[in-house]
């Protein structure tokens, strides 16, 4: 299905998944060093990107929430790391493991399922994940995962909720709304 010219796609929202702040000290010690977009995302997993503009946010608010509201709250743990080879070039990341298989995937469903057309990340075959660098090449990557795992603290959290995100001009991200996800089974 594609987008309604009412569904504008906006590169500066998102949907995601964030985990609280306070537990990504030793994330965002390694994104500051090593991500292009430290600067501008917060660690997260996309679900939807792009999204609709600011001024859209308002009128998806509950037709978002009643699908996520249908997806049960679920527990996420991030204690692996995995990369993307993007030509000579590689991105590492976290790997999110959860207690209740394809929770994410479930989650991103009911999204894209309330959004028709706003599947960029499911159509290009969607894997969820923190990023935590980009590198030069595969060595230099697999020489940061060996450094890395050896002194990670996993980060382990319920995801109840989920932000909605937009940034304006060159400024960092900030959450504008959240939607409830329903109760954990």
């Amino acid at each position: 299905m594609t987008t309604s010219a009412a569904d504008r796609k906006e590169f500066k929202s998102a949907i995601c998944i964030a985990p609280p702040i306070e537990l990504c000290n030793q994330v965002q010690q390694w994104r500051q060093n090593h991500d292009a977009a430290f600067n501008r995302w917060m660690p997260h997993i996309n679900l939807i990107f792009p999204f609709v503009p600011l001024d859209m946010f308002e009128s998806k608010l509950p037709q978002l929430q009643e699908a996520v509201g249908r997806v049960p709250a679920f527990k996420i743990k991030f204690n692996e790391f995995s990369y993307f080879e993007h030509g000579k070039k590689c991105v590492l990341w976290l790997a999110p493991e959860t207690d209740r298989p394809f929770a994410i995937h479930e989650l991103q469903s009911a999204l894209t399922g309330a959004l028709p057309g706003f599947n960029e990340l499911s159509d290009r075959g969607f894997t969820p994940h923190m990023t935590i660098g980009q590198f030069g090449t595969l060595k230099e990557t697999q020489s940061k995962i060996s450094q890395f795992k050896a002194v990670l603290t996993p980060i382990e959290f319920m995801v109840t909720e989920i932000p909605m995100i937009n940034r304006v001009g060159d400024t960092p991200f900030v959450v504008i709304n959240t939607l409830k996800l329903g109760p954990p089974n």
